[in-house]
C-alpha cells in the first residue's frame, strides 16, 4: 500500500484559487460599468431625453461619476491580478511582490463595490424623482421649451416669440417663433415631470 503523500499544487494554482471570485467579480463590474455608462450616453443623444431640474442632473452625474470609477478600477483590478499571476510563476517566487498586488486586487475590488454602491445610489435615486416628479403646471412648461429652443438655436431668450400653448392627454405643446430666421419651432412639454416630449423645428420656406 502506497502511503505517500500527494505532491504539493503549483503555487501558481493556489493563487488561482484563491482570487478566482474576485477576479470573476471584476470581470462582471467591468461589463456591468461599460454598459451603464452606455445608458447614460444614451440619454445625451437626445436632447429632449436630458433633465431639466437641477437635482436629477445631479444625481445622473453622481451614477455616472461612480461607473466611470467602476470601469476604471475593474481594469486596475484585472491588471493587478494578471501581475500576480506572473509573480507567482516566478522561480525563485517573491513572497514581497505576491502580497504587494494579491492586496492590490483586494483593494480595487473594494473600490469597485464603494463605486458600484454609489452608482446604483444614484440610479435609483434619478428614477425615484422620475417617477414621483411634481406636474409641470403651463409655466413651468413655457419656461422649459424656451429655454430648450433658446439652447438649440444659440439665442436669447428675447429673441424667441411665443406664439401659443395648447394641450393634450399628457403634454403641453408650446409653439415658438423667430422673427430674425423666420423659422417656428413646435415644443411638447410631458405634463407629468416636466421634460422635453419632443421637439420640432418648420424652417422658413
Amino acid at each position: 500500500m502506497n502511503d505517500a503523500a500527494p505532491p504539493p499544487s503549483p503555487p501558481i494554482k493556489d493563487t488561482i484559487d484563491a482570487n478566482s471570485g474576485r477576479f470573476e467579480f471584476l470581470k462582471q463590474t467591468l461589463t456591468l460599468g461599460l454598459a451603464g455608462i452606455g445608458g447614460v450616453a444614451a440619454l445625451f443623444t437626445d436632447p429632449s431625453r436630458v433633465p431639466s431640474d437641477t437635482f436629477s442632473k445631479w444625481v445622473l452625474v453622481l451614477a455616472g461619476a461612480g461607473l466611470v470609477f467602476v470601469v476604471a478600477f475593474a481594469v486596475m483590478g484585472l491588471s493587478a491580478y494578471a501581475n500576480l499571476l506572473t509573480v507567482s510563476a516566478k522561480v525563485p517566487r517573491n513572497t514581497k511582490d505576491v502580497e504587494n498586488y494579491s492586496k492590490g486586487v483586494r483593494d480595487h475590488a473594494r473600490v469597485v463595490i464603494i463605486a458600484l454602491s454609489v452608482a446604483l445610489a444614484g440610479t435609483v435615486t434619478f428614477a425615484i424623482n422620475r417617477l414621483f416628479a411634481p406636474p409641470s403646471t403651463p409655466e413651468g412648461a413655457v419656461t422649459t421649451a424656451v429655454g430648450f429652443v433658446a439652447k438649440e438655436t444659440k439665442l436669447t431668450t428675447d429673441m424667441i416669440h411665443f406664439d401659443r400653448m395648447e394641450t393634450d392627454s399628457d403634454s403641453y405643446v408650446v409653439t415658438f417663433s423667430v422673427p430674425t430666421t423666420g423659422n417656428g419651432f413646435t415644443v411638447r412639454v410631458s405634463k407629468k415631470d416636466g421634460s422635453i416630449a419632443q421637439a420640432t423645428q418648420q424652417k422658413k420656406p
